[in-house]
């Protein structure tokens, strides 16, 4: 049995310098991961979202890099069809000499309001990709 979620492919070219470091762009949502942590404290929001999942990694609004969580993002991004703020966390595969990290994996989905939505961007981590200033999303 497959213990993980296939989620989609990380745009390289979206990730600033982690472009060079990270193993593979393949992003996935461990079981593990889902069942006890997401689902137990992130459930309304995960079953809102889940089918937007990889809009959210594929067409993110803002990615942050997290300042206190080495190879660690933020993806930041609006929802307009169900008018939601989303924050999806992603630890990066950086070492290919550790079989437990060789993939992007998915550590949390939340939902953000207006104010916790600029508070992350203020406080959680440097910016390193904004669809504002890409000039070409």
């Amino acid at each position: 049995m497959q213990e993980y979620i296939n989620i989609g492919k990380i745009d390289k070219n979206k990730i600033g310098s982690y472009k060079y470091k990270i193993v593979t762009d393949t992003l996935i949502l461990t079981y593990e991961r889902l069942n006890n942590h997401i689902l137990k404290y992130h459930n309304k929001e995960y079953n809102q979202v889940k089918d937007y999942l990889k809009e959210i990694i594929e067409n993110p609004d803002i990615i942050l890099k997290e300042y206190k969580q080495e190879d660690t993002l933020i993806y930041l991004k609006h929802i307009e069809q169900i008018d939601k703020k989303v924050r999806v966390v992603i630890k990066l595969a950086t070492n290919k000499k550790e079989k437990i990290y060789n993939k992007n994996s998915i550590i949390t989905i939340m939902r953000q309001r207006d104010k916790s939505w600029e508070q992350t961007i203020k406080n959680k981590g440097e910016v390193i990709y904004s669809k504002i200033l890409d000039k070409n999303a």
